[in-house]
């Protein structure tokens, strides 16, 4: 991707609706390409297009930012013109260290702020997403949805999983034994949403009901799902 965007759309047609977003640095494997849009497929396997100009020549990333945001500055200066803000989970090739500051291609990034291990808690990752704005097909800290936020939180702990919910509730961990508590990490599955408990009894997702990342307790989540007609949970996952 071009250095002047952190985050692009992937759309369902050329010029059509999003359906995910492509992160700074993140691969892109083109299939073809009509006029001004490039149809191929993300490093999960989700496919879709996005606009050519958005794409620039492969380049692998050494770190990840593990921030809900951060800076690029034209030098190794917090006071330093900006040149660019990445969101969490965009890609980066750090280059050098200059004091606390790690050089990139396209400037310096507070090193503190890039990660290259796994986190240990994927929950944790999502509850740095608490009140951030839900939006259809997000993926960023910008804006993400139920799936997004799932997907960014086992990806920040080195657990592959699909972008959507529904093949999320297919093949993300084990099927949670029937009658057993549940715990953290758990995934608990609907048609077409999914969320992260934090404990035994609190679910922390991307929600439409109040269009933000929120925690509340499950109870409350099953019965406004239930009235709203979208039916009972289908599954629950634990890894």
């Amino acid at each position: 991707m071009r250095s002047n965007q952190p985050v692009i759309d992937v759309l369902d047609a050329p010029n059509g609706k999003r359906v995910s977003q492509l992160l700074f640095g993140e691969k892109f494997e083109v299939a073809k390409t009509e006029r001004a849009y490039s149809f191929g497929q993300m490093q999960c396997g989700y496919q879709g297009w996005v606009q050519s100009a958005a794409l620039a020549e492969r380049r692998t990333a050494s770190h990840s930012i593990s921030t809900l945001g951060t800076f690029i500055y034209a030098a190794p200066d917090m006071k330093s013109e900006v040149r660019l803000r990445l969101p969490f989970g965009a890609k980066v090739k750090v280059q050098s260290t200059e004091g606390q500051f790690a050089k990139l291609p396209e400037g310096y990034v507070f090193a503190a702020h890039l990660s290259q291990a796994p986190v240990p808690d994927f929950v944790a990752t999502a509850e740095q997403f608490i009140g951030i704005p839900y939006l259809w097909g997000g993926r960023s800290s910008l804006g993400i949805d139920c799936s997004g936020l799932a997907q960014m939180a086992l990806h920040s702990a080195g657990i592959q999983a699909p972008r959507d919910s529904g093949p999320q509730a297919k093949s993300a961990g084990k099927l949670q034994p029937e009658g057993e508590p549940l715990q953290r990490g758990d995934l608990v599955f609907w048609n077409g949403h999914v969320g992260l408990m934090q404990g035994s009894e609190t679910l922390l997702h991307a929600t439409a009901f109040s269009m933000r990342v929120m925690a509340e307790p499950l109870a409350t989540t099953v019965a406004r799902i239930e009235a709203l007609g979208y039916g009972e949970i289908t599954a629950i996952r634990r890894l």
